[in-house]
């Protein structure tokens, strides 16, 4: 059984992706900005897609200067290796706030709403993820 939790960095999809940005810096940003664009688009997002957007988002909040207390430990080598890159991104915040909105829509376009939902845990994680959010768009 693999991590499983509510916080931005506590389950396997969220960390597979920020050992991505750490070895392939902003192009692994990029990629899953584009991912998550074209699942939006399809109209569903898989929860896989949706753990990357969860980690990129705490990663852009970091860069940004506003890291999580308790995440800025594990998120300073990689967002200090990677961060201008990764703000040259073209509109990364917004389409990083864009994407967290998408995942917090409906069970019926997103994988990890339904997930969380069958755990019994949507009202913990819809506010982490909206926590997120907020500490993101004011970055």
């Amino acid at each position: 059984m693999g991590a499983w939790g509510v916080g931005s960095l506590d389950n396997d999809g969220s960390q597979d992706w920020l050992t991505d940005f750490n070895e392939f810096g902003a192009s692994a940003a990029s990629d899953v900005l584009d991912a998550c664009s074209d699942a939006i688009a399809s109209g569903y997002v898989e929860s896989d897609i949706g753990s990357a957007i969860v980690a990129l988002a705490e990663v852009v909040v970091a860069a940004l200067g506003k890291p999580d207390e308790d995440l800025a430990d594990q998120l300073e080598e990689p967002v200090e290796n990677h961060k201008d890159a990764l703000l040259d991104i073209d509109n990364v915040q917004a389409r990083t706030s864009e994407a967290l909105e998408a995942l917090t829509a409906d069970s019926d376009s997103s994988e990890l709403y339904d997930l969380w939902q069958e755990a019994d845990e949507l009202d913990q994680w819809l506010s982490q993820v909206n926590t997120l959010r907020a500490r993101l768009d004011a970055a």
